[in-house]
């Protein structure tokens, strides 16, 4: 939800950065792959212990996802896939920086990795019950809201660890790592909550998918 306010304001300046990108003799899925390389390069930094190059391999990361759908636009390589792939990417991504955290602080790593599996397992399991989509969705805890809290978090880290024992900076990442455990948290709790008034609708207005009308086995 901040996140997003955030990278809306700053769309104009992105789409011009991503389509000057697009020289690169990459297609669209290939420059969105990237951001993997970029997150195994960050983990392996946090497994070292560098949070300054952690933290300059998480950001640039973060912008290839930022940047691919203008330089997609730009190559004129646009598709459903491209979407698809892009989401899949993100969540790689995501979860490898968790991986490199685990190396610090396993316990903090294994919590935000776990909230936001749950939070985002909550809304497209809905799918599979009644026809959704991302309208009006409560958004707490939401994957921009976790990478702002993630970056400003390692910033601070990184800061302390030039200056004070290593141990300090850790406590700032196990705090991160918690915060963003409690935002998926209240974010899994509302969309819970949201998947059901959807659900007891559409039960009431006859409108589940067919095979729950006629009675099929559910799939898992």
């Amino acid at each position: 939800m901040l996140g997003e306010k955030f990278r809306k304001r700053l769309n104009a300046l992105f789409f011009a950065i991503g389509k000057a990108l697009s020289i690169l003799p990459l297609t669209a899925n290939q420059f969105t792959a990237t951001s993997i390389i970029l997150a195994l390069i960050a983990a392996y930094s946090l497994y070292l212990q560098n949070l300054p190059l952690a933290l300059v391999f998480v950001i640039l990361a973060i912008l290839v996802d930022v940047l691919d759908g203008s330089f997609a636009e730009a190559k004129k390589q646009k598709s459903n896939f491209g979407n698809y792939f892009d989401a899949i990417v993100d969540k790689v991504a995501e979860c490898v920086f968790y991986i490199g955290f685990a190396f610090i602080t396993p316990i903090f790593a294994i919590l935000a990795l776990a909230g936001t599996m749950l939070e985002s397992y909550a809304k497209p399991r809905v799918g599979l019950v009644i026809i959704s989509d991302n309208h009006d969705w409560p958004a707490v805890g939401e994957r921009s809201d976790r990478l702002l809290v993630l970056i400003l978090g390692l910033l601070a880290a990184a800061v302390v660890s030039q200056f004070l024992i290593f141990k300090y900076s850790i406590i700032i990442v196990e705090a991160t790592l918690f915060l963003i455990f409690l935002l998926t948290l209240v974010g899994f709790a509302q969309r819970v909550h949201y998947a059901r008034m959807l659900i007891l609708k559409a039960e009431k207005e006859g409108k589940l998918l067919p095979y729950l009308r006629s009675g099929s086995k559910k799939p898992k």
